[in-house]
């Protein structure tokens, strides 16, 4: 018997505001630690979620871009966030480890991209890892 393969909760998008800070930068180093061991060793997974440890810092990489948080509809529970500045910079773009290959990164991404098209932005960049390439056979 196969088992159910787990479903994305119903969700909504919403702009990100100081008060999610917080609970972006613990997204993000649960996410480095969850899922960074399939591609970086275990100093390497330390220094990523080391950095939302560092809340200031971690503002400004949110808030000095526009970004969008995906949260569970009728909860407070956030799923990931994706944000792009005014140069056209994907700043950041991550999903719980319990919600990724399940679309919602593609979601946040297209929203993301049409919102910057809108804006007139003509070319965008990303530093991007071998944590970002799309679903593999094995890999999380």
């Amino acid at each position: 018997m196969l088992a159910a393969m787990p479903t994305l909760p119903d969700w909504s998008l919403r702009q990100a505001s100081e008060a999610d800070v917080p609970v972006l930068a613990a997204l993000y180093a649960e996410t480095a630690r969850r899922l960074g061991e399939w591609c970086y060793s275990p100093p390497q997974v330390r220094a990523w979620a080391s950095f939302g440890e560092d809340l200031a810092a971690f503002r400004d990489y949110v808030m000095d871009a526009t970004t969008w948080v995906a949260q569970q509809t009728g909860s407070d529970t956030v799923l990931g966030f994706c944000g792009i500045d005014a140069d056209g910079e994907v700043r950041s773009f991550y999903v719980r480890a319990d919600c990724t290959r399940m679309g919602l990164g593609t979601a946040l991404l297209r929203h993301a991209l049409a919102v910057a098209e809108q804006r007139g932005l003509q070319q965008l960049r990303t530093w991007a890892t071998p944590f970002s390439r799309p679903a593999r056979a094995g890999l999380p």
